[in-house]
């Protein structure tokens, strides 16, 4: 993607998330400023994305509807206070959740093994619950307080940005924290329980069940805690190992 239009989304996500601040500071309604701020992360994220897979090669259809949806989604945001413009905005991120799932990287990695195949899918399952948020807002809109909103908003903020967040720890923290954060196969155990968690939440509003709603907040919980527990457990057992090695004699020495 050119830098010109990596520049245009970015500019778009800082607009929406200063929209939503302003919104929700002159209202005085959170709700007022929630397609702003799921404009935000999401156009945050897909940017992101495209930064990593940026020497991939894509059509110029592909580049420009990558920018007509970013526009699509910074327009529809601020227009969502209307049942049609949410709907819009609904229609805008469930397209763009096809467009990230047909052009990302991680449709080619999850074919490999390991940390990278780990990655991919969670990537590729968050993209999912964009899909089922924008779906889900394109039908029903962003009514405060309706099951639907209720369903939408956990499939985003939680399915979509937590699934993100569990695939890029494993590469982020070591980066930033410069510790060794050692992948193992156990990390698929949070991001099942994260996906049962949405799935249980949303099929809670769909049915306008209490216990599988309240279900579903407590696998929310449980989920993180899991995934943060193995996460501080790899890296402690990464700086044992490390420290093994450095105490190994040198061979030859």
């Amino acid at each position: 993607m050119p830098a010109s239009a990596r520049a245009a989304a970015a500019a778009i996500w800082r607009a929406a998330l200063a929209a939503g601040d302003v919104a929700w500071l002159t209202s005085g309604r959170p709700a007022a400023a929630v397609a702003a701020w799921i404009a935000f992360l999401v156009l945050t994220i897909a940017g992101e994305r495209l930064e990593l897979t940026r020497f991939l090669p894509r059509s110029a259809l592909a580049r420009r509807s990558f920018a007509a949806l970013a526009l699509a989604i910074g327009a529809g945001a601020v227009v969502a206070v209307d049942p049609r413009g949410a709907r819009a905005f609904g229609t805008a991120l469930a397209l763009l959740a096809a467009w990230l799932a047909r052009f990302d990287l991680a449709r080619r990695t999850v074919h490999d093994r390991g940390l990278t195949r780990y990655t991919a899918v969670c990537l590729l399952s968050g993209y999912v619950w964009l899909a089922v948020a924008g779906v889900v807002i394109a039908a029903a809109g962003l009514t405060p307080g309706a099951p639907a909103y209720d369903a939408a908003l956990h499939a985003l903020f939680v399915g979509f940005v937590f699934a993100m967040v569990f695939g890029h720890a494993p590469i982020i923290v070591p980066a930033v924290l410069r510790v060794a954060l050692p992948y193992t196969a156990a990390f698929y155990l949070p991001l099942g329980v994260l996906h049962a968690s949405v799935a249980l939440r949303l099929a809670g509003d769909a049915t306008g069940s209490a216990a599988l709603l309240r279900a579903g907040g407590l696998a929310h919980a449980v989920a993180l805690a899991l995934f943060i527990a193995m996460a501080l457990a790899a890296v402690v057992g990464g700086r044992r190992a490390e420290l093994r090695r450095s105490a190994e004699p040198r061979k030859g020495v």
